[in-house]
């Protein structure tokens, strides 16, 4: 009898993708049909009931030793929650102020890294900003050293122009 991802899938209670990760993970030998499918026979279903099990064993944490997994019956509340609740806060509160530590350090290193960025940047703009002022005073320079060429005369006045063509040009 030959069974299909979502066959197994609904027999072992986990979801096709679970099935198939599976397969792939532990690289489990299947024949496939022609339009690609698995196709599982009894013997790769009760291998992927073990591998199952032993996930699920793997994802349960046990209860710690120092205490019992359930709390004892007719015990005052104010004992229960110092020996129960209280600890539990305490691992979680502890745990959170090593979160926070952590995004902070994260937080101070993604600021730093785009300080850096923004120096470099800052940097380069500020090389070609002096480039730019070496080219400028360069052409000022030569723009004031140039001799003045043959037809600018800036300190004669433009002559007037009469001749023939001139005032033939007024009545034409």
């Amino acid at each position: 009898m030959e069974l299909k991802t979502a066959d197994v899938a609904a027999r072992l209670g986990v979801s096709p993708k679970t099935v198939q990760r599976w397969v792939r993970k532990y690289d489990i030998p299947l024949r496939k049909n022609e339009a690609g499918h698995y196709l599982f026979d009894e013997k790769t279903v009760a291998l992927l009931e073990r591998v199952k099990f032993e996930q699920g064993a793997a994802l349960e944490a046990p209860p710690a030793p120092d205490r019992p997994s359930t709390p004892p019956r007719n015990v005052p509340i104010d004992a229960l929650f110092q020996g129960y609740v209280e600890p539990q806060l305490t691992r979680v509160a502890s745990r959170l102020d090593q979160l926070e530590q952590q995004l902070e350090q994260k937080a101070d290193d993604v600021v730093s890294i785009q300080l850096l960025h923004h120096r470099r940047e800052m940097e380069e703009i500020t090389a070609r900003l002096t480039a730019l002022e070496q080219l400028v005073a360069r052409l000022e320079q030569q723009l004031n050293n140039r001799p003045p060429s043959s037809h600018e005369t800036p300190d004669e006045p433009k002559r007037k122009r009469r001749g023939l063509g001139r005032v033939m040009g007024l009545f034409a």
